[in-house]
């Protein structure tokens, strides 16, 4: 989707402010040296935010009470370019920790040397949690810069594949002179994915599933292209979706959007195009062989794109599940979400308090998806809340779950300290309970023969908020064959519950069954919900959960019914064990009753005599179980069915 009118943005965003929830930006930290970068460590309860200083330094920051840590978690002053200004494009730009930090203490940083050399290189955290060893430096990548300026830096682990995901500039200057972006034979413009599990030199391996791989021309470590300066980029936390800002030349700044599930290498299209509009096409393609932004917006509204993050938070829930970006001129907060067509809605949030020029050059996550911003000029850390009292009850699972065995489901939410947490369970059987009531993670114990729902509310001692429910099917049922006996030779629609599954046995063709097709006899009809459709997102459980029933088609089907008995009826038709059959006759005659249950055994036999007229005769079957059967009656060489329902 391609916004390129300015008039259009404008009616946009001014139609926005009364309809997008406010949000406030409020000072957590301050006194820190050109913050350009805010990460948190992946650790399980850490409430430290991990802030780099652009001139070398990583400092810590309770992200509770705002506390600076007063010595830096890493020092590498002597190794960054001695940049002196916020507006030098050099320094510390970026920082990722390693998927198995808690085990290997392993982090990573993107700088520029005063030689004018981006290095990706790897650390490693001391014996004390709060410091790193400065001499631990491993590099990874040592790539030259040819200008001072478009250098990216982004650094971040996906968190589906633990490849490493590196961010490039084009190399600088304007207009990319030298047309790195769209060579696929340089590194700069790119992005690059790498596994950096490699113990021996160069210290990496490239992802074989990285386009240019292997024999195909191109570097191995290029994932995407096409690229000016990306500046931020992240990966949705629930749907490992990958977003990233594109800072523009001088006329768009461009938000990209890449799906998990969108495997194949991106172009996006820098220099031939800024955005949606034409740069420097000589030797380009047609813009529709390039990938388009799905937002961008004109420099009427701000001068340099600064990437975020998808609020996928626990406390701020009007701001759930929107990508939330600015501008490092004009501090507009914006929020691109889906807009239930396919495409994507973008609207500036308005703010509590005056829109000021804070140069934000970084968003940052903590361990629970709280969002955090970065002002470069100001030199401090800000938190970011919208002003409803609306926590989020999110449970991150499918709205409908499969199980055809084991003994526990357990379903996780989104977590936040500051929030109480209370489990329903709505389903019927035997389902209970057994752990997790109270916390973020519910573990139920299975009734493989009923289904339960379950759902989520959460409080911050204030407000309430509700999940959306979760059905965990177990077992199936069929309905509609009750009636397809002697006296019924038409078609019958079937109906499986719950919804989805296919039917199947004799005379089944979709989900009709056709006594006639099927032939007389007993015939098993089967309902089956398969859960065998994988996606990248979510693989199947290879579940299937299938229901039985069985139906009796009389011999007397495709034959005129027998004329002998006229009016025949049961009753009490369902009865509790009593039933009384009524029938009248043609003449005298005598005839062979059979009680049958749905699988065919003759449970109750009866010889019995009519005279001409009608009669009553009394039929005892308090003996059996509760359910369906079929009354037979046999004479002279016919049948008639009649069903019984013993209750």
């Amino acid at each position: 989707m391609r916004i390129s009118i300015l008039l259009f943005f404008v009616f946009l965003f001014l139609s926005s402010l009364s309809k997008a929830q406010a949000v406030k930006i409020e000072t957590l930290a301050q006194g820190l040296l050109y913050p350009v970068c805010i990460q948190n460590s992946g650790l399980q309860n850490d409430d430290r935010l991990f802030v780099l200083e652009k001139r070398g330094r990583i400092k810590i920051v309770n992200r509770n009470t705002g506390v600076v840590n007063p010595v830096p978690f890493l020092d590498i002053y002597n190794k960054v370019y001695p940049i002196t200004t916020q507006f030098d494009e050099r320094g510390l730009l970026g920082l990722a920790f390693h998927p198995n930090y808690a085990s290997n203490g392993y982090f990573y940083v993107n700088y520029i040397t005063p030689g004018g050399r981006t290095i990706i290189s790897r650390f490693q955290v001391s014996a004390f949690a709060d410091t790193a060893l400065s001499t631990s430096e491993q590099i990874i990548l040592n790539i030259r810069q040819p200008f001072n300026n478009h250098n990216g830096g982004n650094l971040m682990f996906g968190p589906h594949d633990g490849y490493l995901y590196i961010a490039l500039g084009d190399g600088g200057s304007s207009g990319d002179p030298g047309n790195r972006a769209q060579n696929v034979d340089s590194l700069l413009g790119k992005t690059l994915r790498i596994d950096v599990n490699n113990p021996n030199p160069p210290y990496y391996f490239s992802a074989p599933e990285n386009p240019f791989y292997g024999a195909t021309p191109g570097r191995d470590e290029i994932f995407d292209w096409g690229l000016r300066n990306p500046w931020r980029c992240s990966f949705d936390r629930i749907t490992y979706d990958l977003w990233s800002a594109d800072v523009g030349q001088s006329v768009e700044e461009e938000i990209n959007f890449r799906p998990r599930c969108d495997t194949v290498g991106h172009n996006y299209g820098w220099r031939c195009y800024e955005g949606s509009v034409p740069y420097n096409t000589a030797g380009c393609q047609p813009q529709s062989n390039y990938v388009s932004p799905v937002f961008s917006y004109s420099h009427n509204l701000g001068c340099s794109v600064t990437g975020g993050y998808v609020y996928r938070g626990a406390l701020e829930g009007s701001l759930f599940g929107k990508y939330l970006f600015t501008d490092y001129c004009q501090g507009r907060i914006w929020a691109t979400e889906p807009n239930g067509l396919g495409g994507w809605s973008t609207n500036q949030l308005p703010q509590t308090t005056a829109q000021i020029n804070n140069n934000f050059s970084s968003f940052g996550e903590d361990i629970y998806g709280e969002l955090y911003l970065a002002g470069i000029g100001s030199g401090r850390i800000y938190t970011l809340k919208d002003t409803a009292c609306q926590p989020m009850a999110h449970i991150v699972a499918p709205d409908t779950i499969y199980r055809c065995g084991g003994n526990i489901v357990t379903l996780p939410a989104i977590y936040n300290p500051a929030l109480t947490y209370t489990w329903s369970l709505l389903g019927a059987g035997n389902w209970s309970i057994v752990q997790g009531q109270g916390t973020a993670t519910m573990i139920a114990a299975i009734d493989l023969n009923s289904n339960a729902k379950f759902a989520l509310s959460v409080s911050n001692g204030t407000c309430i908020a509700n999940s959306k429910t979760i059905t965990v099917i177990t077992s199936a049922s069929i309905s509609g064959l009750d009636s397809l006996y002697c006296d019924n030779m038409n078609p019958v629609t079937l109906s499986g519950t719950p919804a989805g599954g296919l039917f199947s046995g004799p005379g089944v063709v979709g989900n009709q069954f056709s006594p006639s097709a099927a032939g007389p006899g007993t015939h098993s009809i089967s309902y089956t919900l398969y859960d065998t459709l994988s996606t990248c997102v979510e693989p199947a459980s290879g579940c299937s959960i299938v229901s039985t029933k069985t139906v009796l088609v009389s011999e007397c089907v495709g034959r005129a019914e027998m004329s002998l008995f006229q009016n025949v009826s049961i009753y009490p038709n369902p009865g509790q064990g009593e039933f009384v059959l009524s029938l009248e006759s043609m003449k005298a005659i005598e005839f062979h009753l059979e009680v049958k249950d749905l699988s065919g055994r003759v449970l109750y036999v009866a010889e019995e005599e009519v005279h001409q007229g009608r009669q009553d005769i009394n039929i005892k079957l308090d003996h059996l179980s509760r359910g369906v059967y079929f009354l037979e009656l046999n004479a002279e060489g016919l049948a008639q069915v009649k069903k019984l329902i013993l209750q």
